[in-house]
């Protein structure tokens, strides 16, 4: 089932796409594909209900086989005992790709299976290709397709997803808008009747608009082929996965949603690391350390000096950090005297480097990025945070505009600083991993907007934090990037 590259371009990038069971009740999915479809104008679309007349404010074909223009790709969203005759429909019109929506098949057992095949069947026939069935539809933000059944916000960005769960993949667009994330591609593969799992990998491992693959999993039909293909896709971009059906009752629910072969964990687990695979175990960690990967470069050891503008957090983070396998850096006696030189005398003295009430941050990351014992900072409620505990006070009217004057200022500055950060963390190779948690969510700022644009969050907790930083760790090491002090 081996594809080139160019096999799957058409699905991302159709001249035309028909739905078949186009409806005009508001919350059916036959609704939101096609109010999506209709609204980006940037292709032909074909309506098709039983009943035609007009849906969505389009003319409905009663049958695909009215449309007289040609369909390139088609997406079935009838009940699933009219999906066989839908599907010979697709045949005669020359349909290139077919995406069934529908469930109710194998994941099902029984007659859905039997109805599975029974499609599949009149599909291979005809030369068409499936994505699912029971799948969420797929986007590409480059061609401007979007054909899920619900609005999700997405930004134009270097991430794919691809997923066996449509569910699965709606929270990691939301997770990854939280972020800042931005996604080239979505691809739910579904029951992956005919497009397996790794056909759709295949594909993006040639995918120039795809930096970074994030991956829900609950079984694999190909499984040498999948390790083979993420072996060569990890060295030259990272494959992040979380793989569901750990334990015996998760892996039977993956049976029965997919219709998926879930293997042994322990055996997956040992074969990804292998393969340079990423695993995390929740959804949240899928999307940091994508982001995580996008915006940091890769440190050369496991040593982190930790920047806390709060003492009781920088604790806490030596625990995460510890847990989590790094290290804490020791700083050299020249680091010390550095900061010693514009600290007042009440900081630290040592790593976690708390300045001791006063918000001196960026010569501070300055001073550790200079430190050869240092691999990687975190810095916790220090960058980004003009505004943020200001937002808690009390301003009286009487001094409200010069409190504005002196927040503008001071975002102005902010804003040259972190682009001397994100100059020095390439020309150091050390990542700068950030936490915030003391302040409230901070209004959309050009300081907000430029962290989020050059994925570098911050993250909400120390944990999530910590975790995008141990999975750098991860990836460096299997590069052969990390050099042991």
């Amino acid at each position: 089932m081996n594809l080139n590259n160019n096999n799957l371009d058409l699905l991302f990038d159709p001249r035309s796409v028909a739905v078949i069971g186009a409806s005009n009740t508001v919350g059916k999915w036959g609704f939101g594909i096609l109010s999506h479809l209709l609204a980006k104008g940037n292709r032909e679309v074909y309506a098709v209900n039983k009943n035609g007349g007009e849906v969505v404010g389009t003319k409905a074909y009663h049958s695909l086989r009215e449309v007289t223009g040609p369909v390139d790709v088609a997406l079935i969203v009838t009940p699933v005992q009219d999906v066989p005759a839908a599907m010979g429909d697709c045949v005669s019109k020359g349909v290139k790709f077919v995406l069934i929506i529908t469930g109710g098949f194998a994941e099902v057992g029984g007659e859905g299976t039997k109805i599975e095949r029974k499609v599949t069947e009149i599909a291979r026939r005809g030369g068409i290709r499936i994505v699912g069935p029971n799948c969420m539809g797929h986007f590409d933000t480059t061609t401007d397709l979007f054909s899920l059944p619900f609005a999700m916000p997405v930004r134009k960005g270097p991430a794919t997803i691809l997923t066996q769960s449509g569910n699965s993949g709606l929270a990691m667009l939301n997770f990854g808008w939280a972020m800042g994330l931005g996604y080239s591609k979505y691809i739910n593969s579904g029951n992956e009747a005919d497009l397996h799992y790794e056909d759709f990998l295949e594909y993006l491992a040639q995918d120039d608009k795809t930096k970074v693959i994030l991956g829900y999993i609950e079984g694999l039909r190909e499984g040498r082929r999948f390790l083979k293909l993420a072996s060569e896709i990890t060295k030259k971009k990272p494959f992040v996965v979380l793989k569901a059906g750990r334990t015996e009752d998760g892996a039977r629910a993956a049976r029965s949603h997919t219709a998926a072969l879930a293997g042994s964990d322990e055996i997956s687990d040992a074969a990804f690391k292998q393969a340079g695979v990423i695993r995390v175990r929740e959804i949240g960690e899928l999307v940091d350390t994508g982001v995580a990967l996008l915006g940091q470069p890769l440190p050369r050891g496991r040593r982190v000096a930790v920047l806390t503008m709060g003492g009781g957090l920088g604790v806490i983070a030596t625990d995460v950090l510890r847990e989590q396998g790094l290290e804490m850096a020791r700083l050299s006696p020249s680091t010390v005297d550095k900061l010693n030189s514009f600290l007042a005398g009440r900081w630290s003295h040592s790593n976690p480097v708390d300045p001791g009430g006063t918000h001196i941050v960026y010569p501070c990351i300055w001073t550790l990025f200079e430190d050869e014992n240092v691999d990687a900072i975190m810095a916790i409620d220090a960058v980004g945070m003009v505004g943020g505990l200001t937002g808690l006070m009390n301003i009286l009217p009487v001094v409200k505009d010069k409190c504005e004057r002196h927040l503008d200022a001071s975002r102005a500055e902010e804003m040259t600083d972190i682009e001397r950060m994100l100059e020095l963390m390439k020309r150091h190779r050390k990542p700068v991993i950030l936490a915030n948690m003391v302040s409230p969510p901070i209004k959309d700022t050009k300081v907000s907007r430029k962290l989020r644009q050059s994925y570098l969050g911050p993250y909400p907790t120390l944990e999530r934090a910590v975790k995008a930083l141990a999975h750098l760790v991860e990836y460096s090491e299997y590069l052969g990037v990390v050099v042991s002090p």
